[in-house]
């Protein structure tokens, strides 16, 4: 099930997600309209067979690995952050 999927199930539709990556840089995506978006995964550059959840957490984050601009790619925790 796709991350997108997932949010959903739990209830989730309008979000922001911060991401922090494994350098402590941190950005904010903000205002996603979950049922408006194809491929969360995509539009957030990740690789989707990385992406492992914890939506059972008092602050629900995933973690994943992100496509840097160099062409690597970084480990990222993405809190989403419900409005």
């Amino acid at each position: 099930m796709s991350l997108k999927e997932q949010l959903l199930e739990k209830g989730y539709n309008n979000i922001d997600i911060m991401v922090i990556d494994e350098k402590n840089n941190q950005s904010t995506i903000p205002d996603l309209t979950l049922h408006k978006i194809n491929n969360l995964e995509y539009k957030l550059y990740l690789d989707p067979g990385s992406v492992e959840l914890n939506l059972d957490e008092e602050h629900p984050y995933f973690t994943a690995r992100q496509k840097s601009e160099d062409g690597g790619d970084v480990g990222i925790k993405g809190f989403i952050l419900e409005w």
